[in-house]
């Protein structure tokens, strides 16, 4: 899809601002705080704060049904605050819940509430109310994108092929969206409705158009150009499509297979289908776009609301085919991405059983069993789908982390070196399949291998933090050529100085060189942003301790000796209690002086 980001950056900026409409996340999540339903205006409807805290706190937790549910409750408790009728909208939709539909109705000529609508009317086969509901959808860049897809299968579904392919022509040559764009993209749609009404010369003519404009950027135009390349006799050429789009896209290797099987129809072959496609494919390019791009403050977009704007997409998608399998990953992914691993394995799990890419899907299963503690679920899929694509790198390689996670090293490296033998040359992303060895390598006793390996995913990724730190910190605590640790973990901090982890490195770094005052900033700092960090407050504990402050480093280390954490630093963390006990500074009693840092 890299084809599409001249036009990106226009649809994403009016999707940030409509994102800003949207629930934030999960930090900014209730329209006001439940004290001012109680203090704003008066009395209040008994249960009102109530109803807002609940949904408040379902929001924060990432519970969009709850939440949907609670706004929904507030809004009827006090209809005069439209702002909480839009929530309960918002929510309802995110979460898929079939209140968002009535809900749109009480939010006529809202963008959101009339895309439900029309979604609605189109399940119902109520095809002009569609379009018109699509028609009231306000104006802005990425409606503007999205209208004449809904139109076109709307007026499609409603038998009117001819307007169907008129509503689109404007935008199916090189010349709609300019070099590079996305006119080969709405031929894509144009050919596959001309096909389904049978106008197979017309579709010939669109098809032709995609494969000059779009020669199979995406799984979908791929799909479309490679059936018809198929029913046109030129199997080899369509073989050869999907090949391009897996060289550049590898994660889809797994399933090509399933995408050259699904030569042999459309990928959409009723309207409902087709605008599912459409919402899928807008909801892509958002997160594509909101991925590449920050903010000012320098966090990528998506972490504000885009993600929200992509799940409503989603939704939108499934709602109209429910197996859509690329929809059901996407939405997933960035539910798995959010924390709710489970929410993601249930939503995964309703993917079509024959979808083209029920392999990356099995992939995905196994990857939420992993994350929902399910290892035994997880390595049963895994170790199936290795029998059957033995020469699938991410298999193997999920495989390690899945030992990893036992922490069976040998196990783990086995799996490792079979990715990395299956993977030939390795590039670009190749770095993250080394550091995972190189850790199983380190937990191991092996740190020669694990030194060679993670130098080997450096020189593929320079500019990597946590590879930075991992090596310069490995080589600190081994006080091996501290003067490299110490330049590898300046770089970090350079690429990364939010993140206190690599702070503490540099920090304990410098200590460990006897640089006491140089370092103990960057540890203070470190242990204020993360004051569980049991490592953190050992490193602090050891600054204090040089820097003739006993007492602060037995209240650091007595701190530390309280979190949990790794078996080695509880060890060192007691050696270092007793040595103080020893030289006469006593810990102080329990529940005092903790964290003190100044006498």
């Amino acid at each position: 899809m890299q084809c599409f980001r001249v036009v990106c950056t226009s649809v994403l900026a009016v999707t940030v601002s409509m994102a800003a409409c949207l629930p934030h996340g999960r930090a900014q999540a209730a329209p006001f705080a439940p004290t001012d339903a109680v203090h704003a205006g008066g009395a209040q409807p008994p249960g009102l704060a109530g109803a807002v805290l609940v949904a408040t706190v379902a929001a924060l937790e990432g519970d969009n049904r709850t939440a949907g549910q609670a706004f929904g409750d507030a809004a009827r408790l006090d209809p005069s605050r439209p702002n909480l009728l839009r929530q309960a909208f918002l929510y309802s939709a995110l979460a898929g819940d079939g209140t968002a539909s009535q809900l749109a109705a009480q939010l006529p000529g809202q963008a959101m509430a009339e895309l439900v609508m029309g979604d609605d009317a189109v399940l119902a086969g109520r095809w002009a109310e569609a379009k018109a509901h699509y028609g009231r959808a306000p104006q802005d860049a990425m409606l503007a994108m999205l209208r004449p897809l809904l139109e076109a299968w709307s007026l499609a579904g409603d038998g009117q092929v001819d307007a169907a392919l008129s509503v689109l022509a404007p935008w199916t040559g090189a010349h709609a969206t300019g070099e590079g764009g996305l006119g080969g993209y709405y031929a894509i749609h144009a050919a596959l409705i001309a096909e389904a009404a049978g106008q197979r010369q017309r579709a010939d003519a669109l098809y032709r158009t995609a494969l000059a404009l779009s020669p199979g950027h995406d799984v979908f135009t791929t799909r479309a150009l490679g059936h018809w390349l198929v029913g046109q006799g030129r199997r080899d050429e369509a073989v050869r499509l999907a090949d391009r789009l897996i060289d550049a896209l590898p994660g889809l290797s797994l399933a090509r297979d399933g995408i050259v099987a699904s030569f042999g129809r459309p990928p959409a072959t009723t309207p409902r289908q087709g605008l599912a496609q459409a919402y899928f494919f807008l909801s892509a390019l958002i997160g594509q776009e909101a991925a590449r791009l920050a903010d000012p403050s320098g966090r990528p977009v998506r972490e504000e609301g885009m993600r929200d704007v992509q799940m409503l997409l989603l939704r939108f998608a499934l709602a109209l085919d429910h197996g859509f399998g690329q929809g059901r990953l996407m939405l997933s992914s960035l539910q798995s991405d959010a924390g709710q691993p489970a929410l993601a394995r249930d939503t995964i799990d309703q993917a079509a059983p024959d979808d083209p890419l029920s392999t990356i899907i099995r992939l995905q299963q196994a990857r939420l069993d992993a994350a929902t503690d399910h290892s035994a679920d997880a390595q049963q899929i895994l170790t199936r789908l290795a029998r059957e694509y033995p020469d699938q790198p991410q298999i193997w390689q999920m495989l390690g982390n899945l030992y990893s996670g036992r922490q069976d090293w040998n196990a783990a490296i086995a799996a490792f070196d079979r990715a990395v033998a299956v993977s030939g040359h390795l590039a670009g992303d190749g770095w993250t399949l080394l550091f995972e060895r190189a850790v199983a390598y380190d937990r191991s006793g092996r740190w020669p291998q694990a030194q060679a390996d993670l130098q080997r995913a450096l020189d593929l990724a320079p500019n990597e933090a946590m590879l930075l730190n991992y090596l310069g910190y490995s080589l600190v605590e081994r006080s091996q050529d501290l003067p490299k640790a110490e330049a590898l973990l300046r770089r970090a901090v350079a690429i990364a100085p939010g993140d206190a982890a690599i702070r503490d490195s540099l920090g304990w770094a410098l200590v460990r060189q006897g640089r006491i005052a140089d370092g103990l900033g960057l540890l203070e700092g470190a242990a204020e942003q993360t004051p569980e960090d049991p490592a953190v407050n050992y490193h602090l504990g050891v600054a204090y301790w040089q820097s003739g402050r006993p007492r602060e480093a037995v209240s650091q280390w007595h701190m530390a000796e309280l979190l949990p954490g790794e078996a080695s630093d509880a060890q060192k963390i007691r050696a270092a209690l007793a040595d103080a006990a020893r030289s006469g500074h006593e810990e102080p009693p329990p529940g005092q002086q903790i964290g003190q840092k100044k006498d």
